[in-house]
């Protein structure tokens, strides 16, 4: 009797995972095109990053600047497998990943800040680093772009840094189009 039991409890379970083999495959794929750039500017409060004050003065070393590569994405394609045997809808999951095509990519990214005292340019573009790493942006973007969409970044050096200052950040796409993200006043001690 038990060994019944046992095979009608192993043929019920081969009938479900059959369902789920054949109801598996669902599949997407997005194009996704870049379409612009934000930013805020940030200090670390702990380890927790927190958005300043614009009226209230801080340290050069703890301006930390996040950078948000902004998307848009849509469905170029999706693919389902389609069958005449009845699937059970809780067993339908999708097998493959998504698949994500990038129409555009950053080529190059400039930073520039301007001194609100006397309205000069400095381009620092080289002395922003990206947290965790000491590879300028200018570098690390375009050699990881696209997929990674949120930077955090840190000056490297800061003793050419007036005391106020707003900054332009521009990324040359690989189709010739520019975005950029320019921040509010930043007051330093």
């Amino acid at each position: 009797m038990k060994k019944k039991k046992m095979k009608i409890k192993n043929i019920i379970t081969l009938m479900l995972l059959a369902q789920l083999i054949i109801g598996c495959c669902n599949t997407n794929t997005y194009e996704v095109t870049i379409s612009g750039l934000e930013s805020r500017v940030l200090i670390f409060d702990g380890n927790n990053p927190v958005e300043i004050d614009e009226q209230a003065p801080i340290n050069k070393e703890d301006l930390v600047i996040e950078l948000l590569i902004t998307e848009f994405e849509s469905i170029a394609s999706s693919e389902q497998i389609k069958t005449d045997v009845k699937v059970l809808k809780a067993a339908v999951v999708p097998c493959g990943d998504d698949e994500f095509i990038y129409s555009n990519k950053i080529e190059s990214v400039k930073v520039e800040l301007l001194n609100l005292n006397n309205s000069e340019r400095i381009d620092i573009t080289n002395q922003l680093v990206v947290l965790g790493t000491a590879e300028p942006i200018s570098e690390y973007i375009p050699s990881n772009s696209p997929g990674t969409r949120d930077y955090l970044m840190k000056l490297s050096d800061t003793s050419n840094i007036p005391n106020q200052i707003d900054y332009l950040i521009e990324a040359t796409l690989n189709d010739g189009s520019k975005i950029s993200s320019t921040g509010g006043t930043i007051n330093f001690n």
